[in-house]
């Protein structure tokens, strides 16, 4: 495995050096190498050593991985709201050197946090399910899940922005395909994977109503991070579908919005999915109105919703020639996030970061922010705050922080509820790591410790009713 790597590694290096695009100059194209060749250790750690203990910095490497080193390989330009941005080369440069070093300083964070004996102090979760109230739970979940998105497209559910906030929250979809998955992950119980590929297809279709691509890929990563973390196996085959679901997709889904979100229209939810299917179609085979496609062009279009390099190119241009550096102001959320919002109305939104960049870095309006909204990388975030030395350490505390969730989630007397929070937990790292840090890091306290005690209740409940069951007799 170790040398399969070494010669993966290798092949990769003339790929960056000759493939890269023409924004990104050798000192960068060298950092996006050496990078990625630091993004995989803690997987290759994992698939080769039986000790290694189950890390959620796995993950978050390999989405570093794909948002900013791969993206040498397609990103050309960042389109800002005025035009194309102008970033220098040396912007660039310090960008991919930033972001290569962001890889060992996670894993300094970790180790740090295991020397300074942190995980003796933790408490150790223990939430044993058994299969059946895993699956059980994990089919309400998803199915409550995609109901209420199901509910929402029909137009029963106000299309109030809290409202849907509270009932994501109590019904998260991706902690319910942990539950669905993690039985199918013991030696011999493949086929009960059947249940979570058939819910991935019933949730693909209301991505397709819906215009959105992220239920498509949500469950793909689930998978991705059992298949890892639990049974120690690289599956590359979905990130093949994640691949080919946005290439397909990705390149219309704004022209489906503006025929579908934009306008009023008489359309059911069949006839929706339809559409954006038809689009595709025509999109990739070419129609009358369109018979020729730039096929190439396409893909880049379908590559950048994945690619970051050159917003953090552009941070570091703008900061702090122009903008001067934050020193924390838009961690600001941290400062209320244990308060309720019912008591506290003017609390401020744990979007705060993410909209203000939108509008000072030259994305969008302040009344754009309503419409469309621009995630502020947790990197970037940190760069626009303390420069580029006092950025990597909140970088380092990043790292410090998920060796703590290791420590409490993943750990040998875990049981099967902790291991699904842990799968929850590595892959909302992965998603929200391109967003601002108080969408997620200011909620994950209330978020997690609120499924903890659910699942606890959920469990004991149960194991209570259970001798109840067995007393009752089952034949005359």
């Amino acid at each position: 495995m170790k040398v399969m790597y070494l010669l993966l590694v290798l092949g990769f290096l003339p790929v960056l050096l000759l493939l890269a695009t023409d924004r990104f100059a050798m000192l960068a194209r060298l950092s996006a190498w050496t990078g990625l060749v630091l993004a995989g250790l803690p997987t290759l750690a994992i698939l080769t050593n039986r000790r290694a203990r189950p890390s959620s910095l796995a993950g978050l490497s390999l989405m570093i991985t794909l948002c900013y080193f791969l993206a040498t390989l397609h990103e050309e330009r960042l389109l800002l709201r005025w035009g194309e941005a102008r970033i220098t080369e040396s912007s660039v440069s310090l960008a991919m050197i930033y972001a290569a070093l962001s890889i060992p300083v996670l894993q300094l964070g970790a180790g740090l946090c295991g020397s300074l004996g942190i995980p003796k102090l933790l408490p150790r979760l223990s939430l044993p399910l058994s299969d059946r109230a895993l699956l059980g739970g994990g089919l309400l979940i998803v199915g409550w899940s995609l109901l209420f998105d199901v509910l929402r497209l029909r137009g029963v559910v106000p299309r109030q922005q809290q409202l849907i906030s509270v009932l994501s929250i109590l019904a998260p979809i991706d902690l319910g395909y942990a539950m669905v998955l993690i039985p199918s992950l013991r030696p011999g119980k493949q086929r009960l994977g059947l249940l979570f590929w058939s819910l991935t297809f019933v949730s693909s279709l209301v991505a397709l109503m819906s215009g959105s691509l992220a239920p498509m890929v949500q469950p793909l990563l689930v998978y991705l991070l059992g298949w890892l973390l639990v049974r120690r196996r690289l599956r590359v085959w979905p990130i093949v579908l994640g691949v080919l679901a946005v290439l397909l997709f990705q390149p219309v889904k704004g022209e489906f919005r503006a025929k579908v979100w934009d306008r009023e229209v008489r359309l059911s939810l069949v006839e929706r999915a339809q559409l954006f299917v038809d689009l595709s179609a025509r999109h990739w085979l070419g129609g009358e109105t369109a018979p020729t496609v730039d096929r190439e062009r396409s893909v880049k279009v379908a590559a950048a919703r994945t690619a970051s390099a050159l917003q953090l190119a552009h941070i570091i241009e703008m900061t702090p020639a122009a903008i001067p550096h934050q020193l924390g102001k838009t961690y600001r959320y941290f400062r209320y996030t244990l308060l309720p919002r019912v008591f506290f109305p003017d609390k401020p939104s744990a979007q705060y970061a993410d909209v203000w960049a939108a509008v000072m870095y030259g994305y969008t309006t302040p009344t754009g922010t309503a419409h469309v909204m621009v995630g502020l990388p947790q990197l970037a975030e940190s760069y626009i705050n303390f420069g580029f030395v006092g950025g990597l350490l909140v970088v380092l505390l990043v790292g410090f922080l998920l060796r703590i969730a290791d420590e409490i989630f993943a750990h040998r007397h875990a049981g099967t509820g902790a291991l699904a929070l842990f799968l929850f937990f590595s892959q909302q790292v992965m998603r929200t790591f391109e967003g601002s840090a108080g969408q997620f890091w200011g909620g994950v306290l209330q978020q997690f410790g609120l499924y903890a005690l659910v699942l606890f209740l959920y469990g004991a409940l149960l194991r209570a009713a259970q001798p109840r069951l067995s007393s009752v007799p089952t034949s005359v």
